[in-house]
């Protein structure tokens, strides 16, 4: 009998869909000033500090991280978007 009940609230929890987690907007890393240009930095999955070092190089140099893709945008506020995987940081002009 015991076992009968094991196994359906077995059966009823794995029937049960499992909880996904809310997704979450990139965090607000701050401004960023290069050659007289604000902007203001975003990064998900990445560290503020590896997001604003990584985004000043490219800035400057457009010397990609290892490992990142990026793309340059025109006629947008949103300036570059490096991405590897879940990893992702960007600039916005202001």
């Amino acid at each position: 009998m015991h076992l009968r009940l094991a196994l359906v609230t077995l059966a009823l929890v794995g029937a049960t869909p499992a909880l996904t987690s809310a997704t979450v907007p990139p965090r607000d890393c701050g401004p960023l000033t290069v050659a007289n240009r604000h902007y203001v930095i975003k990064a998900d999955q990445l560290r503020c500090t590896t997001a604003k070092t990584s985004a000043k190089n490219y800035l400057v140099s457009h010397r990609r991280p290892k490992g990142f893709s990026c793309r340059d945008f025109k006629g947008s506020k949103m300036t570059f978007r490096c991405s590897k995987g879940i990893q992702v940081f960007f600039a916005i002009r202001r």
